[in-house]
């Protein structure tokens, strides 16, 4: 139960440690990973359909550009601090770096098949 229970505190530690606003950040990319536009799916003019075909294709380069960003600015501050807020800006450089790297991985087949046309 120990072993558990410092597991728990270890995972919000760390969720305390990102920040309210980069752990909203990552929902958000998580919905644009969710929601990842399907190639050659025409875009839709109503209902659910217009959120998954216009609204997150639209919305998925600007999360991605904001979790670039976020990474940019880690790294500033992190080369300022010393100690254990060096260590906290590595490990939020590393969170936007998998989170990233999971939005691109699940956007790739939409942007090769945009690429190929």
């Amino acid at each position: 139960m120990t072993n558990q229970r410092s597991f728990l505190d270890r995972i919000l530690d760390f969720l305390s440690e990102l920040g309210a606003l980069r752990i909203l950040l990552a929902l958000i990319a998580l919905v644009a990973v969710a929601f990842a536009p399907v190639p050659g799916v025409a875009s839709a003019r109503a209902g659910w359909a217009l959120v998954t075909t216009a609204v997150i294709p639209a919305l998925g380069p600007v999360v991605f550009a904001v979790l670039l960003f976020d990474m940019l600015m880690s790294r500033v501050l992190m080369s300022d601090a010393e100690g254990e807020a060096r260590r906290r800006y590595r490990r939020a450089l590393a969170f936007d770096g998998v989170v990233v790297a999971v939005l691109l991985l699940s956007w790739l087949p939409f942007l090769i098949y945009l690429f190929s046309l």
